[in-house]
C-alpha cells in the first residue's frame, strides 16, 4: 500500500475508533469543494465498502464571493453526479446576516452553515453530520483559544465527535489530505478568502504556525493537535466532577419559583469547591443564563471579576458579555439576562476582537493593536508627510487621526472592550488627575439632544467610557509615555451620520 493509501486507512481508523458511523445510518457530508471536504467525501465512500450506510452531500453557498462562490456549488454538484451521491445546494446571505446581527462575516457564515446542516438533518432524518475539520484546523483552534484566554475546555480544541457532528479528518494534516487527492487524480476548489490575513484563523495558519514550525519545531502543528487530544481526555474527567458540583451549587430561578432565565450560585457550597471547579461553575452560570448560547466572549477576566464579586458585600454587581448582570445578594450571586423593553433601546453588547472587523448596528468597527515602537514610527512618518519629507512615491504607512479613528492605551483596559449603548453609572475620566464626569452630564454639556442620547454607540471598559465616537476619549485611556501597546479603533458609518457626530 502506498503512502496515500496508508493515510486513507488512518482516516477510516479514526471513524472506527470513535464509532462515528454504524451500519444503516444516514450521513450528511458538508462539502464546500475545498480539498478537505473532497477528501472527506472520498473517505466516506471508502468506508461505505465495508459498512453500508447512506451518504448525502450538503453544500452551502454563502453569498460572499459572487460567481466564484456559485462556481464552487457547480463543482460540488458535478462531483457528486460523477460519484453517484445525492447532493443538496443551499443558498444563504452571510453578509446580510453579519450586518443584521453584528457578527463578523466569518462568524455569520459559520452560524448559517451549521443552521443549514441541522435543518437538512431534521428534514432528511439523517443520523450524523460529517464535516472536514483537519489537524491544521485543530492547531489553529487551540492556539486561538490560548491567545484569547480560553479555559481548559477551549484548549482541548475541536472534538472528533460532538452530539450529531463527526470529524473523520481531525487527525490528518492538510498536506496529507492533498496528497491523497493528488494520488487519486482528484481536483478541488480554492477559496481565495482563505489567504486573507484579515481573518484571524488565516493569519494563524499562514503566518504564526509556519513560523513555529520553521524556527522551533517542524512538528509544532502535530504536537499542538496531540496536546489537544490529551486535554480532551482530562476535560472529560473534570466535567464529571463539575456536573456533580453543579447539582450542589447552582439553582435555576424557574425551578425555585422565580423568573425564567435567573440563575443562583450558592456561595456557601461554592466556597467548598476546588479553585478550578469554581471557575467552571461560574462559566456554567453564565452559559445557563445566556440560554446555552455559549461562552465565545467570556474570558478569564470575567471569571476573575466574579470571584471578586463573591467576596464583596451585598448590592455589588458586574456586567458580563451578552447583556448578563451578576449581582451579590445574601448568600448567593444572582445571574440575570437583561431584556429588551418596548420603547427602549436594546441593551445588546458587542465585544470586538482586538484585531478584527465587526458590523455593529449602522457602523463597521475595525480594531488593531500596534506595538508602541511601531506606533511612534508611524507618528513620525505622519509628521514627515505633513512637511513633504517623503515626496510622493512609496510613502510608509502613516497614522492619520480622524474623528472616527482613535488610539487608546491598551495597557489601561482592565476588561474586554465593549461596544454598546449608554447605561446608568457610565462615566468619563476628564482630566489627568483622574476626575470623573457622568456620561449623562457630559452629553448635556455637549448639547446632545435628549432623544439621541440612548441611540449613540460607545466603547467602554465596564462603566468606564473609553470613547464616545464623534466626541472625546477618556483621559484615562490616552496614550502616554508608559503605554506599551496601542489599541486603534476605527468606526465606519454606513449611513449619513447625525450632525453631532461631526463635532471634534
Amino acid at each position: 500500500m502506498n503512502l496515500a493509501g496508508t493515510i486513507m486507512q488512518n482516516i477510516i481508523g479514526t471513524i472506527r475508533k470513535y464509532n462515528m458511523i454504524q451500519s444503516g445510518m444516514h450521513v450528511l457530508a458538508g462539502v464546500s469543494g475545498g480539498a478537505d471536504s473532497v477528501c472527506l467525501l472520498m473517505a466516506l465512500l471508502e468506508f461505505q465498502r465495508e459498512c453500508p450506510f447512506t451518504v448525502t452531500v450538503v453544500h452551502v453557498e454563502h453569498g460572499i464571493r459572487g460567481e466564484e462562490s456559485c462556481g464552487d456549488a457547480d463543482f460540488v454538484q458535478k462531483l457528486c453526479a460523477e460519484l453517484g451521491v445525492d447532493c443538496r445546494v443551499e443558498h444563504v446571505d452571510a453578509p446580510g446576516e453579519a450586518k443584521k446581527q453584528g457578527f463578523s462575516l466569518e462568524e455569520a457564515a459559520r452560524i448559517l452553515r451549521y443552521q443549514v446542516f441541522e435543518q437538512v438533518r431534521a428534514e432528511t432524518g439523517a443520523d450524523v453530520i460529517a464535516v472536514a475539520h483537519n489537524e491544521d484546523d485543530q492547531a489553529e483552534t487551540v492556539l486561538w483559544n490560548l491567545i484569547r484566554g480560553s479555559a481548559l475546555k477551549g484548549l482541548g480544541g475541536i472534538r472528533p465527535v460532538r452530539e450529531h457532528m463527526i470529524r473523520p479528518l481531525l487527525f490528518t494534516s492538510r498536506e496529507r489530505i492533498e496528497q491523497i487527492l493528488r494520488d487519486r487524480g482528484m481536483n478541488w476548489r480554492t477559496d481565495r478568502t482563505n489567504f486573507d490575513v484579515e481573518y484571524t484563523r488565516n493569519r494563524l495558519r499562514l503566518e504564526v504556525i509556519p513560523c513555529l514550525e520553521r524556527y522551533l519545531n517542524r512538528k509544532a502543528r502535530e504536537h499542538i493537535a496531540e496536546a489537544a487530544e490529551q486535554l480532551q481526555e482530562a476535560q472529560n474527567y473534570i466535567e464529571g466532577q463539575v456536573r456533580r458540583a453543579t447539582e450542589r451549587c447552582i439553582a435555576d430561578g424557574a425551578a425555585a419559583g422565580r423568573e425564567q432565565g435567573i440563575i443562583f450560585l450558592k456561595l456557601n457550597l461554592f466556597a467548598q469547591e476546588e479553585y478550578y471547579v469554581q471557575g467552571e461553575l461560574l462559566r456554567e452560570c453564565i452559559s445557563r443564563c445566556a440560554g446555552g448560547a455559549g461562552l465565545k466572549d467570556v474570558g478569564k477576566v470575567h471569571v476573575e471579576m466574579l470571584r471578586k464579586l463573591a467576596e464583596m458585600p451585598c448590592g455589588k454587581r458586574q456586567n458580563l458579555p451578552g447583556g448578563i448582570t451578576a449581582s451579590r445578594r445574601d448568600g448567593i450571586i444572582l445571574f440575570e439576562k437583561s431584556k429588551k423593553t418596548a420603547g427602549k433601546e436594546s441593551t445588546e453588547e458587542y465585544f470586538p476582537a482586538l484585531n478584527g472587523r465587526m458590523e455593529i448596528g449602522d457602523m463597521t468597527v475595525v480594531t488593531r493593536t500596534i506595538p508602541r515602537k511601531l506606533f511612534d514610527e508611524r507618528l513620525l512618518a505622519a509628521e514627515k508627510m505633513k512637511n513633504g519629507g517623503y515626496g510622493v512615491q512609496n510613502p510608509p504607512e502613516i497614522l492619520s487621526e480622524k474623528k472616527c479613528t482613535k488610539w487608546l492605551a491598551c495597557d489601561t483596559i482592565k476588561n474586554n472592550v465593549c461596544c454598546r449603548k449608554r447605561k446608568t453609572g457610565d462615566y468619563l475620566t476628564v482630566n489627568a488627575q483622574g476626575g470623573r464626569k457622568k456620561l449623562k452630564d457630559y452629553m448635556i454639556d455637549c448639547k446632545i439632544p435628549r432623544e439621541e442620547r440612548d441611540s449613540l454607540w460607545l466603547f467602554a471598559d465596564g462603566s468606564h467610557v473609553l470613547w464616545l465616537p464623534g466626541f472625546r476619549i477618556s483621559e484615562a485611556a490616552k496614550v502616554t509615555d508608559e503605554t506599551e501597546t496601542v489599541l486603534e479603533i476605527t468606526v465606519i458609518w454606513q449611513a449619513q451620520a447625525p450632525e453631532n457626530r461631526q463635532q471634534a
